[in-house]
């Protein structure tokens, strides 16, 4: 994978579908005897992120609510999630949650800037994704028009608290 340089991060500890993810006994705590930890989650262009849920209102677009699922399910030892170019307008909360998390790939998506807490990630909030290391933004007009002129004082601000910013 891109990711190789995370320690850990190879094909047996990684994901390109959230039904694989999800399988019974394919991911585990990766102790002796136990199946792999789920450290990467590579959805990149991917239908997974269709919504089939005939009652959300994203229905047959891209939609944040399986992946939700499967990070809550499956998410405590993810190192890296890369969701880039699947047209999400959100990114689910549980992203923000994930102790573990060191790579985030959301560019060339629709999510807008009330989607990523970067006061918290700038103050290192221990309870937002306190290991995250590399954050790719790029490629969300949103978040572009909703940083504006401030978008160089945030990546500063980021990179001070250990956080590369792609914007």
């Amino acid at each position: 994978s891109s990711y190789a340089s995370i320690a850990g991060v190879d094909e047996r500890t990684t994901s390109y579908s959230l039904l694989d993810a999800n399988a019974p006994n394919r991911y585990g705590d990766g102790g002796e005897g136990e199946a792999p930890r789920l450290l990467a989650l590579a959805l990149a262009e991917s239908e997974d992120l269709r919504c089939v849920d005939i009652m959300c209102q994203f229905v047959g677009d891209a939609c944040a609510c399986r992946l939700a699922r499967v990070l809550d399910r499956r998410g405590k030892w993810l190192k890296v999630l890369d969701v880039r170019g699947n047209g999400l307008r959100a990114l689910p909360g549980v992203v923000w949650e994930l102790r573990a998390l060191e790579v985030l790939d959301a560019s060339d998506n629709a999510i807008g800037v009330e989607d990523v807490p970067f006061d918290a990630l700038i103050a290192r909030d221990r309870n937002v994704a306190p290991s995250l290391r590399l954050l790719n933004i790029s490629g969300n007009a949103r978040i572009a028009e909703g940083l504006g002129s401030k978008r160089d004082e945030v990546v500063l601000a980021l990179a001070r608290a250990g956080v590369e910013v792609v914007a």
